[in-house]
């Protein structure tokens, strides 16, 4: 009678395991590879009416990224940023403000859902956002502001950026000391724990020297260029090319002469994948080990590996050269939050682990060795079911930020810009721009395959 109670216990594991598994999995509809392919096209209008459309299915039926509640940072993000593209500005800024407003609410999350976390993954929780995400969403709304007319809106934009960067490191470094006091064995099993190198933007550095320069802040420009060239020198991982020649022309330009600055954004920002990694546990098998699944992120390929922009009029031809490697930066401030998820996942596995080991103990010594082997091997599975990294991300911020600009007599002149690839030329792109003393013109291309 013993053991059928404990086989009915092990069968309840393994269906509930089996049926939390399935309902945390987050779907990556064909609809993310059709928006991605658009964006990569220059198509961004097509691009807005698929999520447009995946968001109006919401509530009927189909369980898809940009429509599903916990994903509801995701769909400002990148909606926003394809908006952004499009030259949508005044609904990109709403889009990304959302998105910015949700992340800071995201800090309080619900008591439910860090109970269901521990239980089972976090794809059961609100999608809370990356540091860098929360970061560019600054950057980009500083751009938007800037082509709204809004030369004072794009200053708070950069100044609210600042002050992100100023608090990322010590918070992320707090909430990581907090769980490893908490999970101190978990400190020498060898896990990936690693923190962020990155505290400061060559990005939004430079568009503080245009901003501030273009409001007649000579004492701004000059902090913000020093904080450039700082932000090379602290992070010489991410920064691994040279400062733009173009930024230390900045600061002065002659008299009578008005400059152009253009800035290219190419390539897509990282995805990310899961990966497992095993744990040896003091248990008898097949609970000796445990595997952990973690979301890794991966940079995508990229077809652009030179931009040039030519002044139709006059001939002046200038490279545009790598500022700021988004997706660098990606990748390194997703350590902060990389390591707090190695900690909890470990934390949750172990538990679930060591639950299975007993629970084959106690059938064991009530059932047989038979009986404890069928529930070990039940609990095993329950845990690795349960398990799944969480691989949710925003999907279209750029790879690389590339920045250049030429000294002008001021009048019309039209810019085209020039994105090579391996194969040859890529993509031409031309803007008519009016070039002004005493005033900021700045023009802004993309191409993001």
């Amino acid at each position: 009678m013993a053991g059928k109670a404990g086989c009915g216990a092990g069968v309840t594991i393994l269906a509930a395991g089996l049926l939390f598994a399935f309902a945390s999995c987050a779907s990556t509809p064909d609809s993310q590879a059709k928006v991605d392919a658009g964006v990569q096209a220059g198509l961004f209008e097509e691009a807005l009416t698929r999520v447009d459309y995946e968001r109006g299915r919401r509530g009927r039926g189909r369980v898809a990224v940009w429509n599903h509640p916990r994903n509801d940072i995701l769909f400002y993000l990148d909606r926003g940023m394809i908006r952004h593209f499009a030259g949508l500005y005044e609904d990109s800024f709403h889009d990304l403000h959302t998105a910015e407003r949700l992340i800071e609410e995201a800090f309080t999350r619900s008591l439910t859902q860090d109970i269901s976390a521990l239980m089972l993954n976090d794809t059961v929780r609100d999608y809370q956002g990356e540091a860098y995400e929360d970061l560019y969403i600054n950057v980009f709304n500083a751009l938007n502001l800037y082509f709204m007319g809004s030369l004072e809106g794009a200053l708070v934009e950069i100044r609210r950026l600042n002050e992100k960067l100023n608090l990322l490191a010590d918070r992320y470094e707090r909430v990581a000391r907090r769980m490893l006091d908490a999970n101190q064995q978990l400190d020498s099993a060898g896990l990936p724990i690693e923190a962020s190198r990155f505290s400061n933007s060559a990005l939004a550095r430079y568009l503080g020297i245009l901003f501030y320069r273009a409001a007649g802040n000579p004492d701004g420009v000059r902090i913000e260029h020093e904080e450039l060239v700082r932000a090379f020198g602290l992070a010489p991982d991410i920064y691994t090319h040279p400062i733009p020649s173009s930024v230390y022309d900045e600061i002065s330009i002659p008299a009578g002469k008005a400059r152009l600055n253009v800035i290219a954004f190419t390539g897509l920002s990282p995805i990310k994948v899961e990966e497992h990694i095993w744990l040896p546990l003091p248990f008898p098998p097949p609970n000796h080990s445990v595997r952990i699944a973690l979301p890794v992120m991966l940079r995508r390929p990229q077809a652009i590996n030179r931009v040039e922009a030519v002044v139709v009029e006059t001939g002046e031809r200038f490279t545009l050269e790598l500022l700021e490697d988004m997706g660098a930066v990606a990748k390194d401030t997703f350590r902060s939050t990389y390591s707090l998820t190695v900690i909890r996942s470990a934390a949750r596995a172990i538990t679930r682990a060591t639950a299975a080991a007993i629970g084959a103990q106690i059938a064991e010594e009530t059932g047989g060795q038979g009986m404890g082997l069928a529930v070990g091997i039940l609990g095993r599975v329950f845990a690795e079911a349960a398990e799944r990294a969480d691989t949710r991300v925003s999907r279209y911020f750029p790879n690389h930020a590339l920045v250049g600009a030429v000294n002008l007599e001021p009048g019309s002149y039209t810019v085209t810009v020039f994105f090579y690839g391996s194969a040859g030329l890529v993509n031409t792109q031309s803007r008519p721009i009016e070039v002004r003393e005493h005033t900021l013109n700045l023009k802004r291309f993309v191409w993001l395959e």
